[in-house]
């Protein structure tokens, strides 16, 4: 029943219908020095392709139910990744306002890797910087509960959102994936090349990956093999796609 998953009642017919209808698919993150898979990202879509997926997650931080929501897509997204035996890591997005709101429960992430025997230290939950802060202490508890309970913590979009350095230096996350702004125009733009030179000689040094996602050419791909990024990712490697076992069927 959804009451006893998420502990709560759900708020509105709608959410009871979308855990029903919202499904995953998955895009593979590389090794840049080896080209084998190291995991993939869990991306919520519709059944029916009916509905706007962005829209849905707007909607539901307007109307203060994004952490129900959230918790809706993680669950989907660890349920198919056992479904499919998965054997690297699962990449799954955070809204940082799930973090800050006063309803959002400890310990419901556990329950779903538990549920679907996934091992929590190959969960990688990524943090978008398209979000204001506005209560650093409460975020910063809840990302290191993640933490010490084993998930790997990434930084998604950084350098195009809010958080910037100032979120990178209070939490030291595992993983830092730089904004595809970046990727697209370090090849022709000072400036964007020199951010992503001095991103990754801070990161190396603190022994965090950096991912260069959204790779859509061959001179974006050369370019960052060129500039040491640890991953790989983007729709010029590997479409997302339902089912897993296309890709590891293709790296046998």
């Amino acid at each position: 029943m959804l009451i006893s998953k998420f502990g709560e009642s759900i708020p509105t017919k709608m959410y009871q219908s979308l855990y029903n209808h919202l499904t995953v698919h998955f895009q593979p993150i590389f090794l840049t020095k080896t080209g084998k898979i190291f995991g993939f990202e869990a991306l919520t879509r519709h059944k029916s392709g009916s509905i706007n997926v962005k829209k849905l997650f707007d909607d539901a931080k307007a109307d203060g139910t994004i952490h129900i929501l959230d918790m809706i897509c993680r669950r989907n997204a660890l349920k198919e990744a056992s479904n499919q035996a998965l054997r690297d890591y699962i990449f799954i997005n955070i809204c940082p306002e799930t973090l800050l709101h006063p309803q959002h429960t400890f310990g419901l992430t556990d329950k779903f890797a538990e549920e679907f025997n996934f091992p929590q230290e190959r969960v990688v939950l990524e943090i978008t910087e398209q979000t204001a802060i506005d209560n650093y202490k409460i975020f910063i508890e809840s990302v290191y509960y993640y933490k010490n309970r084993g998930y790997k913590i990434a930084i998604d979009d950084f350098g195009a959102g809010f958080g910037g350095p100032k979120l990178l230096s209070i939490l030291e996350p595992d993983i830092v994936k730089i904004d595809r702004h970046f990727i697209s125009t370090m090849a022709d733009n000072y400036i964007s090349r020199s951010f992503v030179e001095f991103t990754i000689s801070i990161c190396h040094e603190k022994n965090i990956m950096v991912v260069a996602e959204g790779i859509e050419t061959q001179r974006e791909l050369n370019e960052v093999i060129k500039l040491g990024f640890d991953l790989i990712q983007g729709f010029y490697l590997g479409m997302p796609s339902k089912l897993i076992k296309n890709y590891y069927n293709e790296c046998l």
